[in-house]
C-alpha cells in the first residue's frame, strides 16, 4: 500500500477547499485490498471513495486462495458465506516429482480447518471480487473507469486528478493498485520534488523479481480431483494446480536467468506467454495426465487493510465531530501502522519466497528438504506452522467474529477464545501415525544423515521450524496446548 497524507466528496472538477467537509479517504484500486478496506471503512462510518481505472472484476487473473486469517476478516464483513457457497473447500495436497508421481499425499486442508476453525477455499479471482462488490453495504462508494493521473498536495488537502478531467479531494490517498503501482510512482516523484533525493535509486530497486509466473484457468482435468492442490516440483521451475468442480487453476513458476529490478516489470506479452505455455505443455503433472505457491498475497492485503482501518478509526474517534485530523496526526498514525505490519509482512514474504524456491529445487539443500524431509516428517507439521501463523493475524477491532468451529490454535487477539481440538481429529490420527513412522530405525538414520549434511545456520533458520523430530512427545501425538 502507498499513502499520501491530507485528501473528498465526489467532485465535478472544482474541489471543495473550504475545509467544511468531513475527514475523507481516497482509495486507488478496487482489488482485494481496496475492496476489503472500503467494506471496513463503510462499517466504521468513515467517508471514502474507491477509484478503479477499469472494472472491479476484470476477465484476467486466475484464482485466489483464502486461509483462515482472511476467512475471519471476510466473516466479520458479512462476505464469508457467499464466498464459501461459490466454491468447494480444498481437501488433499499432493506433492509430485517431475514425472508426475506423488511422493506425499495427505488431507492437509482438512488439517488446516482443524488448526484455525475456518476452511481453506479457492475460487476464481474475478468471482471473488464480484462477491465483494455485490456484498458491499454501499456500492456507490466504488467508482469504475476512474484513472488517477496526478496527485497534488495543497498543504491542507490532497487532490487526485482523474483522466476524465475531474478532481477528488480528501485527507488521505491510499494506493491499492498492485505491485506495479501508479500511485507509488507519483508519490516517489512528489517526495523527491519536496525533498531532493529523499527516495533513492536503492530504495526504488529494492523490490527484486527473481521468478516469473504464468497463470491461467482451464477446464477440469480427469484424474486431478475436484477440490485438491497439486505441487509439481522440477529443477528451476514448478507447477501449482488447484482444482474445483468446474475449473482448474494453474500457476507455472520459472526462475529468471538473472534478477530484475524497477523499472523493469518482467511481464509477459501475449506472444511470450504462448511460447512459455507451449514449452511446458508436454510435462506430466500426474502419473497419468500430460498437460505457483503459499498464496499469502491476498491475505497480506486483507490484513494490512484492516489494520490501517483500525488505526484510522481510532484516530478519527479521538477527534471532535467537526474536526479533521492534522497532518502530524495522520503521519504518526501511518508510522504506527508501518511499525505494526513490518515484521509480519516480512515473515509472510520470506515464507512465500522460501516455498517458491523449494518447489523449484533452488539449490541442493532445498531439493533435500522438498524431496526427502517433507515426505518424511509429513504435512501435519506444516499445518502446525501455518496454524500458528494464522492465529497471530489481525482482525477488524470494532466488529464481532462468529466462530462456528473448534480450533486447535487460540486466536491471539481474542483473550476469551479457548482452543479445543475436535475428538478423533485428523491431526490426532496423523500425529500418531507420524510418531510411529519417525521411530522406525530407517527413518531415524535418514533424518540423521540429512541433518548431518546441513550447515548450522541452515539448521537454525529452516530445519527447526520444519522437522517434527524436535517436537515434544505430546505434540507428535497431535496434542497441543496452544
Amino acid at each position: 500500500m502507498v499513502f499520501s497524507e491530507r485528501l473528498s466528496a465526489p467532485s465535478t472538477g472544482s474541489p471543495n477547499l473550504s475545509g467544511t467537509r468531513p475527514f475523507r479517504v481516497i482509495i486507488v484500486g478496487a482489488g482485494v485490498g481496496g475492496l476489503v478496506m472500503s467494506h471496513a471503512l463503510t462499517r466504521a462510518k468513515i467517508d471514502h471513495v474507491v477509484l478503479e481505472k477499469g472494472v472491479v472484476a476484470p476477465q484476467w487473473g486466475a484464482s485466489i486462495s483464502i486461509w483462515a486469517n482472511g476467512a475471519r476478516i471476510l466473516q466479520q464483513l458479512g462476505c464469508w458465506e457467499a464466498i464459501r457457497a461459490a466454491c468447494q473447500p480444498l481437501q488433499m495436497l499432493y506433492v509430485r516429482d517431475a514425472s508426475g508421481i506423488s511422493y506425499s499425499a495427505e488431507p492437509y486442508f482438512d488439517m488446516m480447518t482443524e488448526m484455525n476453525g475456518f476452511e481453506y477455499v479457492t475460487l476464481e479471482r474475478r468471482k471473488f471480487l464480484k462477491i465483494l462488490q455485490e456484498q458491499h453495504p454501499d456500492p456507490q462508494k466504488i467508482w469504475e473507469g476512474k484513472k488517477v493521473i496526478e496527485v497534488l498536495d495543497t498543504g491542507t488537502n490532497i487532490l487526485a486528478k482523474l483522466d476524465d478531467g475531474t478532481v477528488e479531494e480528501g485527507d488521505m490517498l491510499i494506493g491499492c493498485d498492485g505491485v506495479h503501482s501508479t500511485v507509488r510512482e507519483l508519490m516517489w516523484r512528489n517526495a523527491n520534488v519536496a525533498v531532493p533525493n529523499l527516495i533513492t535509486t536503492r530504495e526504488k530497486t529494492s523490490l527484486e523479481t527473481t521468478y516469473r509466473a504464468l497463470v491461467g484457468v482451464a477446464k477440469p482435468i480427469l484424474g486431478m480431483g475436484t477440490n485438491d492442490m497439486h505441487w509439481i516440483t522440477h529443477w528451476g521451475m514448478s507447477f501449482l494446480i488447484l482444482t474445483q468442480p468446474n475449473e482448474t487453476f494453474f500457476f507455472v513458476n520459472w526462475k529468471l536467468p538473472q534478477k530484475s529490478t524497477w523499472p523493469s516489470k518482467a511481464k509477459w506479452n501475449e506472444a511470450e506467454a504462448e511460447i512459455a505455455a507451449a514449452s511446458v505443455a508436454h510435462l506430466p503433472i500426474t502419473d497419468s495426465v500430460v498437460t505457483p505457491n503459499l498464496a499469502l498475497g491476498a491475505m497480506c492485503a486483507m490484513e494490512s487493510s484492516v489494520v490501517l482501518v483500525n488505526k484510522i478509526k481510532n484516530m478519527v474517534d479521538n477527534l471532535g465531530s467537526e474536526q479533521r485530523p492534522s497532518k502530524d496526526s495522520i503521519r504518526d498514525m501511518l508510522l504506527e501502522f508501518q511499525a505494526e505490519r513490518m515484521n509480519r509482512q516480512q515473515e509472510a514474504s520470506r515464507a512465500s519466497a522460501f516455498l517458491t524456491r523449494l518447489h523449484a529445487y533452488d539449490g541442493f539443500l532445498k531439493w533435500l528438504i522438498m524431496r526427502w524431509i517433507i515426505p518424511t516428517v509429513g504435512q501435519a507439521r506444516i499445518a502446525h506452522i501455518m496454524g500458528d501463523f494464522c492465529s497471530r493475524a489481525p482482525r477488524i477491532s470494532f466488529l464481532p467474529v462468529d466462530y462456528v468451529r473448534k480450533a486447535a490454535y487460540k486466536w491471539q487477539d481474542e483473550p476469551d477464545h479457548v482452543p479445543a481440538q475436535p475428538e478423533n481429529s485428523i491431526m490426532r490420527q496423523k500425529g500418531r501415525l507420524l510418531a510411529s513412522e519417525i521411530l522406525q530405525p530407517a527413518s531415524i538414520f535418514a533424518m540423521g544423515l540429512i541433518l548431518y549434511v546441513m550447515s548450522a545456520t541452515f539448521f537454525k533458520h529452516y530445519v527447526i521450524p520444519t522437522v517434527v523430530i524436535a517436537l515434544p512427545k505430546d505434540e507428535l501425538l497431535g496434542e497441543t496446548s496452544r
